[in-house]
């Protein structure tokens, strides 16, 4: 459960590495005097049993065991430390080094630079005066770092001390930004940094005061305060939150985050995670008493929970819980900026405990729901669940055989709409026959329901019941060629697929409708057993559904260049059976469906699929995808959809590199049909290599019909913290393929 607080674990990557890690800004000489004088000290002295403390210079003078005097490209190495100078004044009595003149400390390519160094060997106790630091990238670290301070005390091994420090991920001579502390404690034995008298200094204007802080020296998290949020709303005003990381234990974290609208008053939240071995979750809550606009008191509750039950019942049995709770119908709309929490409808309250293993799965739960309801667009509120309980058992290769059953019990609940429980059990038998050129899979099955129906049943059986065979043959072949294009080697495939159903007629005007509805027409759809899903509705069928794709896929690299498919169902007898009326009218095939995708160039994709009746001779649905990338962090998207009388929408995207450092961010989604934006960015990213500012405007249309409007700003100082409202996520959300700068590989 990570969490970083203001500074936290940046900061003591930068200093912690001083006492063993940092020469200086150059890189140590790579030449060498044509002869060294080499004392191994330590394994003369034979004093103590440590590792080997070897002195080598161009010349060295002294008594070994008393005092030593090196010079000329002085190199001191003991446990990972290595000490460069012009000249190591060396006491083995008092197990103590002088260096003076050009001294560099290095340790694992982090690098401190200064005049003079006294140590103490044995204790590393020491200090140095006006040190400078180089810290390299490394695994784990995305920038360079360079810091100063006036004096470093080193206070033994696990302990330093900082003088006048100064901090930043800028070039030497840039100083865009620059953490300033008056002291800085390192404490690597309690793995916790102290700093006193803090500021931010951004393009010489002092932006952030931190009279105290403390962060962790290590991965660990610990307590203190995040860095500010701010930004604006058109429903709310002005935003502004301080959030306060609250670190619990090494399992349990809490984040409160007291926020500010201008317009509505101060809302408090609270983000609490645990983990357990068994079981981990999270709760979420926010309050804003008597709203100013409203008058009310708005708040929101929601918890997920799951729980490995192995030690309680058995190894598979898990539980969950999900639910959510907000005090009205417009909480969202009204305060919050992501259009994922805004067209929320149905926010769920489920309970559920499962078993499953290899072959069997088992669960049961209960679901309900709080809807929030659109004056502009009322909606009938789903059914409950009480309780829903599911088996599946499903076993391949038993004496060649896949067998398998899917049931169901269920008990529906509603307030104004006939009440029931549902039972569903069907079992198959498929016969797999595959081979490296095709396929061939026979599939008996059958399908038995019953109703039990409350009082309030309308024209509906109380106890009806169904029951039908079905029986499917499923085959394919594959087909391939090599041939050039181009130049380019290629091998197109060629795969015909033939799919037979057979489904007979069974009258289910007597049956209610407690959960289905028909399912998207498309190329999975086409191959199922029925085109409904929840379980009211069996389709007869008498059909036979015709498919072919050719794929043609770039022989050296495995690229799929191209994939065409098309497929449509023809009806040997015409389907009755509908959703809300028995009988259908008189069809003899289904809509024609289309496919093309692939990656046609280094830079260009395509996704595309129509759907148009043959019977009508007109275009029913299409939707087309195209993506530009010509390089990393230049993306172009554009994509079309259309659905007969109902959709007709264009939609723009794009991340693009306008000037040096200047990246602007757009997506306009347009409704063609209603000739109105349904959602819009545009932003801006500059980017000076040490700091990154962003800005972000998003509008959406609500599910009111009515507009949110936001503004979202954000400094981040690399290597230190971000300012501001992160609006990463509704970049990523709306610029599909859009990427953070340091992300990006040139």
């Amino acid at each position: 459960m990570p969490a970083t607080t203001l500074m936290a674990r940046r900061i003591p990557a930068v200093f912690a590495a001083l006492l063993l890690a940092a020469p200086a800004w150059c890189a140590e000489k790579d030449s060498a005097p044509p002869l060294r004088a080499i004392t191994d000290l330590r394994a003369a002295a034979q004093k103590k049993p440590e590792a080997p403390r070897i002195l080598e210079a161009g010349s060295i003078e002294g008594t070994l065991e008393e005092r030593s005097t090196a010079s000329g490209d002085v190199t001191l190495t003991q446990e990972g430390l290595k000490v460069r100078a012009d000249n190591v004044e060396y006491d083995d009595s008092a197990g103590t080094a002088l260096a003076t003149g050009n001294v560099v400390l290095n340790r694992d390519g982090d690098i401190v630079k200064g005049k003079q160094l006294q140590i103490t060997l044995d204790t590393k106790a020491g200090f140095m005066d006006n040190p400078d630091f180089y810290f390299a990238m490394k695994p784990g670290r995305r920038q360079e770092a360079w810091a100063a301070a006036a004096r470093v005390e080193l206070e033994g091994e696990d302990k330093e001390l900082f003088r006048n420090a100064s901090y930043t991920t800028c070039k030497p001579g840039e100083n865009e930004w620059v953490l300033r502390m008056s002291e800085l404690e390192l404490d690597h034995a309690r793995s916790i940094g102290t700093g006193y008298n803090g500021s931010v200094v951004f393009r010489g204007t002092p932006i952030l005061y931190l009279p105290y802080m403390t962060f962790p020296l290590d991965n660990e998290r610990k307590s203190g305060f995040l860095p500010p949020t701010f930004g604006s709303s058109s429903t709310s005003g002005l935003e502004l939150a301080m959030p306060y990381y609250w670190n619990i234990a090494s399992n349990m974290d809490a984040t409160l985050t007291p926020k500010l609208f201008t317009r509505r008053g101060l809302q408090l939240g609270n983000e609490l995670r645990y983990l357990e071995p068994r079981f981990g979750g999270q709760l979420d809550a926010e309050y804003l008493p008597n709203d100013n606009l409203t008058k009310d008191d708005r708040y929101l509750v929601a918890l997920k929970h799951t729980h490995n039950l192995a030690g309680w019942i058995g190894n598979g049995w898990n539980a969950a819980l999900n639910a959510q709770k907000v005090s009205d119908d417009n909480y969202f709309r009204d305060l919050s900026t992501r259009i994922s929490n805004t067209a929320q409808t149905n926010l769920p309250r489920d309970f559920a405990a499962s078993y499953g293993n290899d072959w069997l799965g088992f669960s049961a739960h209960t679901l309900s729901y709080q809807t929030l309801q659109d004056p502009a667009a009322p909606v009938v509120p789903p059914y409950r669940l009480a309780p829903q309980v599911v088996l599946n058992a499903h076993k391949e290769g038993y004496g060649g055989f896949d067998v398998g059953v899917s049931s169901e019990l269920t008990g529906f609940t509603h307030a104004t709409l006939v009440n029931g429980k549902r039972l569903i059990v069907a079992p198959s038998i498929a016969f797999p026959m595959t081979r490296s050129f095709g396929f061939l899979t026979p599939k008996l099955g059958y399908h038995y329901t019953r109703y039990d129906l409350g009082e309030n049943t309308g024209a509906y059986d109380r106890g009806a019941t169904r029951s039908l065979p079905i029986a499917s043959l499923d085959s394919g072949m594959v087909f391939e060629r090599d041939f050039a294009f181009r130049g380019a080697p290629l091998v197109q495939t060629l795969e015909p697929r033939l799919y037979y159903l057979h489904v007979p007629y069974r009258d289910q005007g007597n049956l209610p409708n407690f959960s289905t509805a028909e399912s998207d027409f498309n190329f999975a759809q086409i191959f199922t057993e029925n085109i409904y899903i929840g379980g009211d509705r069996v389709a007869d069928a008498n059909q036979a559904t015709v498919a072919v794709t050719s794929r043609f896929i770039e022989k050296d690299s495995g690229i799929e260049r191209l994939r065409a498919a098309f497929g449509q169902r023809f009806y040997l007898s015409s389907p009755r059976v509908t959703l809300n009326t028995p009988g259908g009218a008189e069809v003899r095939s289904s809509d024609l469906l289309a496919a093309f995708a692939g990656q046609a160039t280094s830079s260009v994709w395509l996704d595309s699929g129509f759907q148009y009746s043959t019977n009508q001779n007109r275009l029913e649905k299409t939707s087309t995808s195209v993506r530009y990338t010509p390089e990393p962090g230049k993306i172009f998207n554009v994509s079309y959809r259309y659905t007969r009388d109902t959709l007709k929408q264009i939609d723009l995207s794009s991340q693009w590199p306008v000037k040096p450092g200047w990246t602007a961010l757009v997506r306009l989604n347009h409704s063609l049909q209603d000739k109105r934006l349904l959602e819009g960015l545009l932003g801006l990213e500059y980017n000076h290599g040490c700091w990154e500012f962003r800005l972000v405007t998003h509008r959406f249309a609500t599910a009111t019909q009515q507009y949110s409007n936001s503004i979202q700003l954000q400094l981040e100082l690399k290597g230190l913290s971000r300012l501001g409202i992160n609006p990463l996520d509704t970049l990523r959300q709306n610029i599909p393929g859009y990427r953070r700068s340091e992300e990006i590989i040139q």
